[in-house]
């Protein structure tokens, strides 16, 4: 667990990057939890996140611009600073906010008002010109995905099989937390990109690989199990002997023809 924290706060501190640091970390707790199903394990997670962000607050300023940023919003200062100021995310609620319930339709709204419309903030813009109902088709969508990746762990039979499946599923829903959370204001906005929707081709691709894996644990878990008793001194078919097949006579028994099935010797030229 100690290294676990040491690697997230390795990643914060010299990578700058507080949504991938979240990431791993939360992957790294679930992960834990459901090979020892142990909650302690993820009460002091738990724990050492709070130290790790209240430590992070005090001594990292980028960290501390994000929070700042994320409780004053609304403040004159704050939306106007240059670096780590909240326009990214009052530009986003009120773009939200003019997509009403059913939104202005593609096309038509005014996402190039909000900065990194196309990566960071594309929930917003989805938000804009499909309104309330569709950002709720949008999360359906991925609920749909996290359940039927949670199915295929419940469902296959071996441990690695279930871990994976749960990793590979928890890290697309985790993703999805922290970025509409963010645009939302409900956690303080970070870096990771929106699965599926958010420019990046590095991301896309992983989450079409992680997309297959889980399909392959799936059609695993699918698959039909022999469950036919074998028969007294019968082996297992891992330990079975192909019986060599037996020779064809050269000529048909009873008669004087000649088998067309059996082996003929080579015509010399």
């Amino acid at each position: 667990m100690i290294a676990a924290w040491l690697v997230s706060i390795g990643v914060l501190i010299f990578q700058r990057d507080l949504g991938s640091s979240i990431l791993f970390f939360g992957l790294f707790l679930v992960m834990i939890y459901v090979a020892t199903s142990r909650i302690s394990w993820v009460i002091i997670g738990v724990g050492l996140i709070a130290v790790g962000g209240f430590i992070a607050s005090r001594v990292f300023s980028h960290v501390a611009l994000r929070i700042d940023g994320w409780l004053n919003a609304f403040t004159d200062e704050v939306y106007g600073r240059e670096f780590g100021g909240s326009l990214q995310i009052v530009e986003g609620l009120f773009g939200m906010a003019n997509g009403g319930l059913v939104g202005t339709g593609l096309g038509q709204g005014r996402p190039n008002l909000v900065p990194f419309a196309n990566s960071d903030m594309i929930i917003a813009s989805f938000g804009e010109e499909l309104g309330l109902i569709g950002l709720f088709a949008i999360v359906l969508m991925y609920l749909l995905l996290f359940t039927r990746g949670f199915r295929a762990a419940l469902g296959t039979r071996d441990a690695f099989g279930k871990l994976l499946a749960t990793g590979l599923s928890f890290a697309i829903a985790l993703q999805c937390f922290v970025v509409i959370g963010g645009v939302t204001r409900l956690i303080p906005l970070t870096g990771l990109t929106t699965p599926f929707l958010a420019a990046g081709g590095s991301s896309l691709l992983a989450n079409w690989i992680i997309v297959g894996l889980l399909l392959m644990i799936s059609h695993t878990a699918r698959g039909p199990v022999d469950t036919t008793p074998l028969a007294p001194g019968e082996e297992p078919d891992g330990q079975k002997v192909t019986p060599a097949m037996p020779s064809k006579p050269a000529a048909l028994p009873g008669s004087g023809r000649k088998n067309p099935d059996a082996p003929t010797e080579a015509v010399k030229l």
